[in-house]
């Protein structure tokens, strides 16, 4: 993905740094995305069985193109190791993966 897309979709980055051979960009998610799953009861009884993170994410470019993509940060919720950083992510994976079309009958 070139340069341009990726701040399309993701949006201008927290940091950037350049490096000899290309540069770093960041985006930072800290306030806590905490999972689908939360009890409450009577009382201000709360029972949190979801779990709560962060994510940063990190690409790294190489001549205008995303060469490499991290994801870093404490991020444990029921839904994956690394579903804090889902909301920074989706709109670019959705443009890099674009839903199956099906084809006219006949082709």
């Amino acid at each position: 993905m070139p340069r341009s897309d990726l701040i399309a979709c993701a949006g201008v980055p927290d940091n950037a740094a350049t490096l000899p051979d290309g540069e770093v960009l960041q985006w930072r998610q800290d306030q806590q995305v905490q999972g689908p799953f939360t009890l409450k009861g009577p009382m201000s009884l709360e029972l949190d069985l979801s779990g709560h993170g962060t994510c940063h994410f990190v690409a790294r470019l190489r001549k205008g193109r995303v060469a490499q993509v991290e994801y870093t940060g404490p991020s444990g919720t029921l839904l994956g190791p690394y579903s804090a950083c889902r909301p920074l992510v989706l709109a670019c994976e959705r443009q890099t993966h674009p839903p199956m079309r099906s084809l006219p009958s006949g082709q």
